[in-house]
């Protein structure tokens, strides 16, 4: 079976394997098609674990580390191969072991993935816009430097997320948004309709954030979740197409790991 992932060149070195993975590939079926990584959405287990294999086997990993993403600010450190691999109520991961992946979930939120070529230190982190705001970035690096990483090292690399045109919001997201300093920094995070409404650049949101935290050398694979949605999950794009249906979709993984 032949998944797809995307490949970043920031982050092609010999000793780091990654991949940020599309929907495609899996064991999922509709409307899980069908590389579905989530236990979360009411898809089949057995189907999830299968495609859970293919990305260890397609990266040459032993295991992968997974999250329940909260939209936090908060960072595990993974410092033996005996951690636990699930259940985890967190947005970041770091480690500097080799054969265990760090892997994020989305579904129009940001994965981004971090390595210190000097250190030899990774990292992963799910970017929604909650997440971004309260600090899961910059959470993310000094959990690194904690390891022993130096940001001015570390490259970046943002995953598949919603982009601006995709992405309207209303007043009172907005104004959240307005009061943070990535916004007072750069007004185009923010493009308004008329009076209720506003397209929100997310990406640009996390670059801010990244710029913030004196990451300098990143990267961005530059999709949009919702405009290619045959391509990646989008719980906008479900929501909308089901309304007033609730949403059913997947979450696709963005991994990082060391090569054993």
């Amino acid at each position: 079976m032949t998944i797809n992932k995307i490949l970043h060149p920031k982050l092609m070195f010999s000793d780091i394997t990654h991949g940020f993975f599309t929907r495609k590939g899996g064991f999922s079926k509709s409307p899980y098609n069908s590389l579905n990584c989530s236990f979360n959405v009411e898809d089949n287990e057995s189907d999830v674990k299968k495609n859970l294999t293919l990305i260890c086997n397609e990266l040459k990993l032993k295991k992968l580390i997974k999250l329940n993403q909260i939209h936090s600010s908060k960072v595990i450190v993974v410092k033996n191969k005996d951690y636990k691999i699930s259940n985890i109520n967190a947005d970041g991961l770091v480690t500097k072991l080799k054969g265990v992946g760090l892997s994020i979930l989305g579904a129009d939120c940001a994965p981004i993935l971090f390595y210190d070529k000097i250190s030899k230190i990774i990292g992963a982190c799910h970017a929604g816009w909650r997440g971004v705001i309260k600090g899961i970035i910059e959470s993310t690096i000094t959990n690194m430097e904690n390891l022993g990483a130096n940001r001015n090292n570390i490259i970046s690399v943002v995953g598949p997320v919603i982009h601006k045109e995709s992405y309207e919001i209303k007043t009172d997201v907005a104004q959240i948004v307005k009061k943070t300093e990535f916004y007072k920094n750069n007004k185009s995070i923010l493009f308004k309709l008329n009076d209720d409404k506003y397209l929100f650049d997310l990406p640009l949101l996390i670059k801010e954030s990244l710029m913030s935290s004196k990451i300098n050398n990143f990267g961005d694979v530059d999709m949009d979740t919702y405009k290619k949605s045959s391509l990646f999950f989008s719980h906008r794009k479900s929501s909308h197409e089901n309304f007033p249906k609730e949403a059913r979709t997947g979450r696709h993984i963005s991994v990082i790991g060391f090569v054993d």
